[in-house]
């Protein structure tokens, strides 16, 4: 009786042993574990950051995972409670800047001794945040206009302007159409002359002044010729034509071709002007007139001859 009791005892130490060796605490997390919300990461936004956790062990757990950034902790600890077989999955929301990240996953916290922590210390995932200074979510880094301004950033280089500011000197006009991108007092130059409007007293460059034009004539100061006749504003305050009217005598002739612009009873310089300018605009015509000339002539001679 005695050695049965003893082998009981025995048996049975040896029973718990074995379990104890059977049943083992193992999470498991790895690169491929973390994933995020999005593929692309521009600097402001918050971005969702997952974990999953898988149980390996033979034992139900419980724990926490904690993120870092460049080893550096971010968010809170996330609590896992993961049953023998399955797996519990994680996040933190997070806002990045730009630059370059090692993201990180550790597993802590646990209610009972993992027996094999190397597959659970950390889980890796390397990521670059870029700027999108236009919003048209393409980063800075494949956008050429990273400003959408109209400019590449290569063009804006040249001109010493900022390619992320679309408008650079503050003016309110963009830099693609502002012909002084550096210069706040300036966005345009009409005449091309290299003076900018505000400075400039003649806009068009027809020798009457801005002032002139706006004052004394109401003539565009921006327009050569207001009225778009063919003659100058210019040209028509010497020939006392009105340079704000095409047709100043109303004898429907514009006054660049009307001989006589201010008297309504002649409208060009005549029949033989006419014609000439008849000629002027077909051509061809010579052609045909010169074969007439030639019928009549040879009609004529034979007429003579009979």
């Amino acid at each position: 009786m005695k050695k049965i009791l003893i082998f009981l005892v025995v048996f049975g130490f040896l029973l718990c042993g074995a379990n104890k060796v059977i049943a083992k605490t193992d999470l498991s997390i790895s690169d491929s574990d973390i994933t995020f919300s999005k593929e692309t990461f521009f600097e402001g936004e918050t971005i969702r950051i997952f974990a999953r956790v898988l149980n390996i062990g033979d034992t139900d757990v419980y724990g926490q995972v904690i993120f870092l950034s460049n080893k550096k902790e971010i968010g809170s600890p996330q609590p896992i409670s993961i049953k023998v077989g399955t797996y519990d999955d994680v996040f933190i929301n997070w806002t990045f800047k730009s630059g370059n990240y090692n993201i990180e996953a550790k597993i802590t916290g646990l209610g009972s001794t993992d027996d094999n922590p190397g597959n659970n210390q950390t889980g890796q995932k390397n990521i670059f945040v870029d700027l999108d200074s236009d919003n048209d979510q393409i980063g800075n880094q494949d956008d050429p206009d990273d400003d959408n301004d109209g400019l590449t950033d290569e063009r804006e280089e040249i001109l010493k302007t900022d390619p992320q500011n679309p408008d650079t000197d503050g003016d309110k006009v963009k830099d693609s159409v502002d012909v002084f991108p550096l210069d706040p007092a300036e966005s345009r130059d009409t005449d091309n002359d290299g003076i900018g409007n505000n400075e400039d007293l003649d806009d068009d460059n027809d020798t009457l002044t801005d002032e002139q034009e706006l004052f004394q004539y109401g003539t565009n100061p921006l327009n050569r010729d207001t009225d778009n006749d063919g003659l100058s504003d210019n040209q028509e305050v010497y020939l006392g034509t009105d340079p704000t009217k095409e047709d100043t005598d109303n004898d429907g002739v514009i006054d660049s071709e009307d001989s006589a612009p201010l008297d309504p009873l002649i409208g060009q310089a005549g029949l033989i002007g006419a014609i000439a300018d008849w000629f002027k605009e077909k051509p061809y015509t010579y052609a045909i007139v010169g074969a007439i000339a030639m019928i009549i002539i040879f009609l004529i001679f034979r007429r003579k001859k009979n």
